[in-house]
């Protein structure tokens, strides 16, 4: 294939051709200068990326799904935003699901074979008994990835609202989805090697996206999350009695103690709190 030919994130980077001469202040200093591109490839995007959200949150406030879908480290950023949606704002896999291209072997090695196949995205899709309710969100830098490309196509042939996250401005995937999210990234420090900023980019807006769709679906009260599973472990605990020492004015004890009376489950906290005082009793503030 010709150079120019090539997406833009398979061709060599001139900045970095002669990287490995470079002292290791100038790589770390190299890698640092190139990531700024994705946020600038983000910042880019960020009218088109605001309208996608809007687009999602008409289904999903009736009960539809957001699905990524992706391979290798496309498929795996996809997964990590699906997974910790439930921690952070109580949405399981019910609500943000993900489908990877050689399955869940593939959050653990590499299987680069994966991508290729294109009946798995199907016959995937179809185990989730995908609607016109639900929004399959389709991840690739190249925008060639036959895997991502198929789920799409029959995403789209049942009525689900597609998207697609390339880094290639002349990606199959725009045509397929329908809308697109293109962050021009450019060449990597690495020649070919999308983990580094294709996939910072890509991160960065599905934690926008993500994270945009909690909060305008009332899983957050002002910037705090209300729904997080806060029984985990000592510092979601703590965090939830800081929620409730910012948010009521009460002292750190008082709080701890009505978390602990619920379960540490923040929510039934926040209203036993609020009951009290609605009911009037100044006891709980103190």
């Amino acid at each position: 294939m010709e150079h120019g030919k090539r997406p833009p994130t398979e061709r060599n980077n001139p900045r970095t051709s002669r990287i490995a001469e470079f002292d290791t202040y100038r790589i770390v200093e190299t890698i640092h200068l190139e990531d700024i591109r994705a946020y600038e490839a983000v910042g880019c995007q960020l009218i088109n990326i605001a309208k996608i959200v809007d687009n999602i949150l008409k289904n999903f406030l009736k009960g539809g799904r957001v699905i990524y879908v992706g391979a290798g480290t496309s498929g795996r950023i996809g997964a990590q935003d699906a997974i910790e949606m439930w921690p952070t704002y109580g949405l399981g896999r019910d609500r943000f699901d993900y489908l990877i291209a050689g399955g869940e072997e593939a959050l653990r090695r590499s299987v680069e074979n994966a991508e290729d196949m294109e009946n798995d995205a199907v016959t995937g899709l179809k185990m989730k008994n995908i609607s016109n309710l639900d929004t399959v969100i389709g991840i690739s830098a190249s925008g060639t990835t036959p895997f991502v490309i198929s789920a799409l196509r029959y995403a789209r042939d049942m009525g689900s609202y597609t998207v697609a996250i390339v880094n290639n401005p002349d990606s199959p995937m725009i045509g397929i989805a329908e809308d697109s999210i293109i962050l021009n990234t450019g060449e990597e420090v690495i020649q070919g090697s999308t983990r580094l900023k294709a996939g910072t980019s890509q991160k960065m807006v599905l934690n926008i996206i993500s994270t945009a769709i909690a909060i305008k679906s009332g899983r957050t009260d002002g910037n705090m999350m209300i729904h997080m599973k806060a029984f985990y472990n000592k510092k979601l605990k703590q965090r939830a009695v800081n929620i409730l020492v910012e948010r009521y004015g009460i002292g750190e004890e008082k709080a701890r103690e009505i978390l602990e009376r619920n379960g540490y489950n923040l929510l039934y906290a926040m209203n036993e709190i609020e009951s009290s005082i609605n009911a009037g009793k100044d006891n709980v503030m103190k």
